[in-house]
């Protein structure tokens, strides 16, 4: 099958190339569909900004894992990369994976996804051949946000940015999904109710042949039952915060399994060549 390129970003937004149509069927997408059961799960960390620890216990019981939990962290299979287990809570908390997908979720308020899809040949040649920008816009575009329309009818991207200085480029996406949530509304809703529009938060980027994508959900819009609603850059700053602090929290390659000294392991928020850095309310970084 001879390759075909990624369309190229021509004079538009990326949130206009982002709701653009496509009809794109290559091997990335049909391992991308055949793995969204997982990945529709759904993503978040802890509801409230200042109590939202990485590090944290396994929980008590779990299902089996194609990775592992080593200590406080889980490990992907292969060593692909690790990261410490959110806290989690009560009995339902548990962690499930498969070969490409972790998600690690709570009934109360946690819920974290991370995909790491392994690029074949074909989308290995696209991303050498085409800007990083215009090659994970389409990829958000053709798979994860296709997945979520077809799953929560009406999602749509509210905003999105690339970031050029992190992991060589990334994105940052942020979409709304009418019933899309994981979470328990703060009160009983009645049957004829307006759907609740769940929002999450998506860093996209490429790494050692694979595409990573890490997602969080805004738990805050279904479960807050009193005080004012949050602004729409209110919730970006709250969700980018909480990407940056899974992000920063990640081992890669030989690193995944390393034994961290104070030498060398950075606690979250320290700025490296490549990696986001925490960053103060209002501080959500310029981009693309």
């Amino acid at each position: 099958m001879k390759p075909r390129a990624r369309p190229a970003v021509e004079g538009g937004s990326i949130l206009a190339s982002l709701r653009c149509s496509a009809n794109i069927a290559d091997p990335m997408t049909h391992l991308l569909r055949a793995l969204s059961a997982l990945l529709l799960v759904g993503t978040t960390l802890a509801a409230d900004p200042a109590a939202t620890p990485i590090e944290g216990p396994a929980p008590a019981t779990a299902p089996r894992l194609l990775g592992r939990i080593d200590g406080e962290r889980y490990i992907a299979p292969g060593d692909t990369y690790s990261v410490p287990v959110p806290v989690l809570h009560g009995d339902n908390a548990t962690v499930i994976d498969n070969g490409e997908i972790v998600v690690f979720k709570d009934k109360v308020a946690t819920l974290l996804t991370i995909a790491a899809f392994r690029m074949p040949p074909v989308a290995r040649w696209e991303y050498e051949t085409t800007p990083p920008k215009d090659y994970l816009i389409a990829f958000f575009r053709d798979n994860i946000l296709r997945d979520y329309a077809h799953e929560f009818p009406g999602s749509n991207i509210e905003s999105a940015r690339f970031l050029p200085e992190i992991f060589g480029g990334a994105l940052v996406a942020f979409t709304l999904l009418p019933d899309g949530s994981v979470f328990t509304p703060a009160t009983p809703r009645a049957p004829t109710a307006p759907p609740l529009i769940a929002k999450r938060g998506h860093f996209v980027f490429v790494r050692d042949g694979r595409v990573f994508v890490v997602a969080v959900e805004l738990a805050e819009r279904v479960t807050r039952s009193e005080g004012p609603a949050l602004s729409i850059a209110e919730e970006d700053q709250v969700l980018f915060d909480r990407l940056v602090t899974v992000l920063t929290a990640m081992r890669f390659g030989h690193d995944a399994i390393a034994t961290p000294s104070p030498a060398n392991d950075d606690p979250p928020g320290h700025d490296t060549p490549d990696r986001p850095a925490a960053r103060s309310a209002g501080a959500f970084p310029p981009g693309d």
